[in-house]
């Protein structure tokens, strides 16, 4: 037994660049101050990173595109006003800017001064504390705030004035925060006064920070805009400094070692299955050629994983690194049940051939080619979600308004679509029926979701919408149990009667004949060959003959589980023509072939002078 190799579904798959940068700096040429779209206090929402807390792969792209609108705007002179630099504790309002800029700028630049935020805090909490960290995450998730709605009260010395200000739930209280979290978060965020003119969070506010975290953690977060270039040094830089130049030349010829060594490992995979089915294991040479593909992945992916750990990565790029790595694993393996889907399809498929079951057979591709779709589904959204950090529920809904649009324009797809359910319903034939369609005969090659590939007799391959098949008429000539041939013997006019009776006789003799009637599976007793004299023609006597061409011994048999057909039966046509020559000529008997004949009368004498 012999198993065919596993389909290529997804040999040829491509992931293709994202071109982010036109996206995201066109906006950033044309922004004004008085005209910005993004939030007030200069900052960007983030959506790449894997827990929301760290930038990710778009923050960066988006850093180079301004970084390159920037150097764009001082080349054509345009620069931006001076934004306000908040360092100082003179007010609620300073005091909050000066927290959230000074963690920005520790956290995502190389410039930071942990002093800067330390004056906005407790006595007894620094810049890299937990709770300090977490707090900063908190004031990510409530971005962007209007600096209108915190005080200013540096310039206020009145005894009665506050020493105590709420910022969270009262001055953030954004009616969106409250419709994105399933229940309303418990903590507080407060400003208190110390001294006359210094103000710092709470205590309270701090201790509470990494519970009021929790609570707000299905908030995204959102990153500011302006430190964009020391994003981009905060990256590289380290990555350039404490890797070796050997490092990265270790890197490179891995990566090129690694296709290599893919190449040969599926290569090898490819021949060993090959000799093992050659040597009486057919199953075993089968398995290892449906996974060769994803072994050479895996060995590949190995040795470029060996490669990268010369090279001291940032945690941006590490976190890439290794989510492309868990990508192209998802590929292999998703490859690998591909690879079995295959195989157990095939085996199936060969034990239902050999039952004769044509429609199961043809359900089995069928719920093969589903289980594919689905297979690479599952991986493309994987990769969407895991690798690309794609908001799968939005990219859904898009493409649902799109499918919509699509569906209006598409009457015809969902026309064929619907002729595929109805030939695997109805079953008006399968994959290697002999069809008459539209006058063109064939052989039906594939049935698929939106047309059926017949290849003709002449060779070309006809590729018919489904839909076609709804409305017209299908000759399916691998059903049919028998052909009846009919025949007409042609005698000459003059032709005695008694010949005639005696080519009757002939070709009774002839269709009785054991070769004839053994390799036309003829059935004497129940359909036996029928000679009558059934017209006079034009110039000839007309002998009708009928006799029928079995496909199978019994008469059961359906031409399309038999090898005997079409050209079987033309062979077997010959036969009887040669047969029927033969006899003719030793009887002496003639055919009539189209004749004319001309009378020429002499007229008299008489009649010639009177003219």
């Amino acid at each position: 037994m012999t198993f065919s190799t596993p389909s290529r579904f997804f040999r040829r798959i491509h992931f293709l660049t994202l071109a982010a940068w036109l996206t995201l700096s066109v906006p950033c040429l044309t922004q004004g101050q008085g005209s910005s779209m993004m939030p007030s206090d200069g900052r960007q929402a983030a959506s790449s990173s894997k827990n929301g807390d760290s930038p990710g792969i778009k923050d960066l792209f988006s850093s180079i595109g301004r970084s390159a609108t920037e150097a764009l705007r001082e080349w054509l002179g345009v620069r931006r006003q001076k934004e306000e630099s908040w360092n100082s504790a003179q007010s609620p309002r300073h005091t909050f800017f000066t927290f959230v800029n000074g963690m920005d700028a520790l956290l995502r630049t190389s410039e930071g001064d942990p002093k800067r935020v330390e004056q906005t805090l407790p006595d007894g909490f620094s810049a890299q504390d937990q709770e300090v960290l977490a707090l900063k995450k908190v004031l990510d998730r409530f971005a962007p705030v209007d600096p209108v709605k915190i005080p200013d009260t540096s310039g206020d010395h009145e005894s009665n004035s506050p020493s105590r200000f709420e910022v969270f739930p009262y001055a953030l209280n954004h009616r969106e925060l409250w419709e994105k979290l399933d229940s309303p978060p418990t903590g507080e965020i407060h400003l208190v006064r110390k001294g006359e003119n210094t103000w710092i969070f709470s205590t309270a506010t701090l201790q509470g920070a990494e519970k009021l975290l929790e609570e707000v953690r299905a908030l995204p977060p959102i990153y500011p805009e302006h430190p964009h270039r020391n994003l981009l040094k905060s990256v590289f830089e380290p990555m350039l400094r404490e890797t070796p130049w050997w490092g990265w030349a270790i890197l490179g010829a891995s990566l090129m070692i690694a296709v290599s060594v893919g190449i040969y490992v599926r290569r090898g995979v490819m021949r060993l299955g090959k000799w093992l089915e050659a040597q009486t294991r057919p199953l075993v040479g089968t398995i290892l050629k449906s996974i060769g593909v994803s072994l050479g992945i895996l060995a590949g992916t190995v040795v470029f994983v060996l490669g990268g750990s010369f090279v001291h990565f940032s945690e941006l790029f590490s976190s890439m690194y290794w989510e492309l790595i868990q990508g192209i694993l998802l590929i292999a393996f998703v490859w690998a049940i591909l690879g079995f889907t295959d195989l157990v399809t095939t085996v199936v498929k060969t034990r239902v051939m050999n039952d004769h079951n044509e429609y199961g057979a043809m359900t089995i591709t069928l719920v093969q080619r589903i289980t594919n779709t689905l297979l690479f589904t599952i991986l493309a959204i994987f990769l969407l979600e895991n690798v690309f950090s794609m908001n799968i529920g939005a990219l859904v809904t898009g493409l649902g308004i799109i499918g919509l649009a699509l569906s209006l324009a598409g009457k015809e797809s969902a026309q064929n679509l619907f002729g595929a359910i109805t030939i695997f319903v109805n079953r008006p034939f399968v994959v290697g029926d002999w069809i008459s369609f539209r006058g063109k005969l064939g052989e039906v090659v594939d049935v698929r979701m939106q047309a059926t590939f017949i290849r003709l007799l002449s060779g070309e391959m006809l590729i018919a919408p489904n839909m076609l098949f709804v409305s017209n008429e299908v000759e399916n000539l691998g059903m049919r149990q028998f052909l009846r041939r009919e025949m007409n013997i042609a005698l000459p006019y003059g032709t005695p009667p008694k010949n005639v009776t005696r080519a009757i006789d002939v070709l009774k003799d002839v269709l009785k004949q054991e070769k004839i009637v053994k390799e036309g599976n003829f059935d004497l007793e129940e359909r036996p060959a029928s000679v009558t004299f059934s017209d006079f023609g034009d110039y000839y006597l007309n002998i009708k003959v009928y006799y029928w061409y079995r496909i199978g011994e019994e008469g059961n048999k359906m031409q399309r589980n038999d090898e005997r057909g079409w050209f079987t039966y033309l062979e077997h046509s010959t036969l009887v023509n040669q047969a029927i020559l033969e006899a003719f000529d030793r009887e002496h008997i003639e055919f009539a072939f189209p004749t004319q004949t001309i009378e020429l009368e002499k007229k008299p004498e008489s009649v010639r002078d009177e003219e």
